[in-house]
Order: C-alpha cells, then sequence, then structure tokens
C-alpha cells in the first residue's frame, strides 16, 4: 500500500505511476498496491501534457525577446545587448519541466553558467512536477518571475562584489 495520503501527491508523474500499477495489476488480476481510490484519484488530475507546456513557454518567454530554439532545448532570447538561452527539458520519471538561465559569458569560466532559482535557494533542482489545469496560469506567470532573476543574478552578483570592493 501506498504510505501516504494519497490526497497529498503532488507529483504528476507519481500519479501516473500509480494509475499505470493498478491497471498493470489489474490486468494480472493481482492484488494492487494501489486502491481503487488512489486510482480514481490520480486518473482524475488533469496534468498539462509536453506540447502545450512548449506553447506556454514560448509565450512566457516573448517577456525577454524569445526568437528561436534549438534542438538541444534551448529558448534564445535576447534582453537588450545581451542574449542568453532557457534550457529547458519537457519529461522525465520525475518532472514534467526543467529550466536553467543560460548565461553565455559564463561558460567556460564559471561552473555555475546555468542558474536555476531553486538551486540559487538551495530548494532543490528547479524540476517541476505538478503542472495542471488548475495552476497552469499561476505556474507560467511564476515561471516569468523566476526567469527574470536567474537572468538579473549574475549582474546583482557583480555588482555586490564591486560594491564590497
Amino acid at each position: 500500500m501506498w504510505t501516504r495520503d494519497f490526497d497529498d501527491v503532488k507529483s504528476v508523474p507519481l500519479l501516473r505511476a500509480m494509475v499505470q500499477q493498478y491497471k498493470i495489476d489489474r490486468h494480472n488480476r493481482v492484488q494492487s498496491s494501489v486502491t481503487k481510490e488512489q486510482f480514481e484519484h490520480a486518473s482524475a488530475v488533469r496534468s498539462i501534457k509536453a506540447p502545450e507546456l512548449r506553447k506556454r513557454v514560448r509565450r512566457a518567454l516573448k517577456a525577454f525577446g524569445y526568437y528561436e530554439s534549438d534542438f538541444l532545448g534551448n529558448y534564445w532570447c535576447k534582453i537588450g545587448r545581451k542574449k542568453f538561452a532557457v534550457n529547458l527539458d519537457f519529461g522525465g520519471r520525475s518532472a514534467q519541466l526543467r529550466y536553467s538561465v543560460v548565461r553565455p559569458e559564463f561558460k567556460g569560466v564559471h561552473p555555475l553558467s546555468q542558474f536555476r532559482f531553486e538551486r540559487a535557494i538551495g530548494f532543490g533542482l528547479g524540476d517541476w512536477n505538478y503542472i495542471v489545469e488548475e495552476n497552469v496560469d499561476d505556474v507560467f506567470s511564476l515561471f516569468e518571475e523566476l526567469v527574470r532573476y536567474c537572468f538579473d543574478l549574475p549582474d546583482r552578483i557583480k555588482a555586490a562584489m564591486k560594491a564590497a570592493g
């Protein structure tokens, strides 16, 4: 049995796994570790799929001068004279969306050439795993704020170091 209260599960990949496990067990005619109630709850969650995530990312990045994406998952943007990329991954076993802001001037100079808000404050890896119909607008509003923060962070650090002397 799942040890946590399934109403508290806020991970689309985990909820998808619960649905799959229940279906596999039912097909094999064995008692599932996922209850029928858990299966019904997990099945009712309406997650946002990768094609919609990509569309929303492009829309959100227009505020940052988004002009192209490449096959490596980089969404290239330009603010003033500064070009940068938002590297995105839309899937995996643990997340629906992973992001990082890449400042080219730090490549090969500093190991932290990729910034994520969550990593900057020591709060995880920047993997987003619960993007559903009910929260998608809030998620992408926050996404825009975090891209801005991560874009500005290197300049804020440089300014603070310069001011400190």
